[in-house]
């Protein structure tokens, strides 16, 4: 019995951080709040020499850049890989499902309803275009498969999700899961700046924008914060560019059902996915778990308002507080997205699927940035 106890016991901590053992998640994690520490102070020394000006260098971007920085200029020991890969991993949703705290269901509700459209458009584009050019460039079709998932859906979760349905090989999983984060990363630094300064979006359309053109959901979170705490727009209703970006990413998620499914179907057409074989996937393959945490966490809030009153100064310090803890959480799981970016292999991508992957990314972009000015007129709330 104590031996059944201690297995499940084991399995219950390697879900929830990733190892058997817990402790070893530490001193990843302390690496990260370190950098996350420096990131606000130096955000903050920048704001007082600029005298009060707009700051272009907000805490979260920062976290991503100090991270980065730390993690291919040190080589950090082994010691710190648990902590980090927690952070990437399971600390981000974590802290995405704390962030629905802030928005009540109907909130989401209604961001969803006008998502839907805009990012079934985006996927369309992305898998048509991905597909298209891999098979004119040479690379494999379940490379271009993976990279199509990736662009179209939610960066390496989808790719990881896709990959066992069309038996892709660990290489060419590597090389998905590597093109797109380098151009996932570039959106995240990038975005920001744009939709402010060159596309003049308000904070609906940059919303809508961040959510639907950038990949994966640690990136599209990391950037739309870094939108929120560069300019500090709100809607009349007192949305944030990130409420609005990460609703709209959630939606996108949520595509994995039908867009998996599509591309075995797609690839099992070809002698080379039939010989390799595929695996069966679940439902939590198609559908993570964070998004249900996050329309959750928005169903509490919706009750608490009904049952203390939006006004409640007792209810306010509650669901306030536990929406500044998913920044700070937020905050350590990016600078853990920086730690963990290797820039060395992904130079060692070669040139096809980096080809692909920045056609792809930016045909989502352009796709994306044409529909929400086209109907901007309807993206109110």
């Amino acid at each position: 019995m104590n031996q059944n106890d201690g297995s499940g016991l084991s399995r219950i901590s390697e879900a929830l951080f990733g190892t058997r053992r817990p402790l070893e998640v530490v001193p990843g994690l302390l690496v990260a709040a370190a950098v996350t520490v420096v990131a606000h102070l130096a955000s903050a020394g920048i704001g007082v020499l600029i005298g009060g000006k707009a700051n272009p260098f907000g805490p979260i971007l920062l976290a991503v850049l100090l991270g980065l920085a730390v993690g291919n200029l040190v080589r950090l020991p082994a010691v710190f890989r648990p902590g980090i890969s927690f952070g990437v991993r399971k600390l981000l949703r974590l802290g995405i499902i704390l962030m629905g705290i802030r928005l009540s269901i109907l909130a989401v509700l209604r961001i969803g309803a006008v998502a839907v459209g805009l990012v079934a458009l985006c996927i369309l584009a992305a898998l048509v275009l991905t597909i298209g050019l891999a098979g004119r460039i040479g690379i494999s079709r379940k490379l271009g498969a993976l990279i199509a998932a990736g662009t179209s859906i939610c960066g390496v979760s989808a790719i990881v999700a896709t990959s066992p349905a069309i038996g892709a090989s660990e290489e060419e999983t590597a090389y998905a899961i590597g093109s797109i984060t380098l151009f996932g990363l570039l959106a995240t630094l990038v975005y920001p700046y744009l939709v402010e300064l060159l596309l003049r979006f308000d904070v609906i359309k940059a919303g809508f924008f961040l959510g639907s053109a950038i990949h994966d959901t640690s990136q599209v979170t990391g950037a739309s914060l870094i939108y929120d705490q560069l300019w500090g727009h709100r809607t009349a209703g007192g949305l944030t560019g990130s409420e609005i970006a990460v609703t709209t990413k959630l939606v996108r998620n949520t595509f994995l059902i039908a867009v998996v499914p599509f591309l075995a179907s797609w690839s099992a057409r070809h002698r080379e996915t039939r010989a390799a074989g595929t695996a069966r996937l679940g439902m939590k393959d198609y559908l993570p778990l964070f998004v249900a945490g996050y329309v959750l966490l928005a169903l509490v809030r919706t009750l608490g308002d009904l049952a203390f009153g939006s006004a409640s100064a007792a209810w306010t310090g509650i669901h306030t507080g536990i929406g500044e803890l998913a920044t700070y959480v937020i905050a350590v799981a990016i600078a853990c997205v920086g730690l963990h970016t290797d820039v060395r292999k992904m130079a060692g991508l070669g040139w096809k699927p980096l080809v692909v992957a920045l056609a792809a990314s930016a045909a989502v972009g352009v796709v994306s940035g044409a529909l929400v000015t086209a109907f901007g007129s309807l993206l109110r709330f």
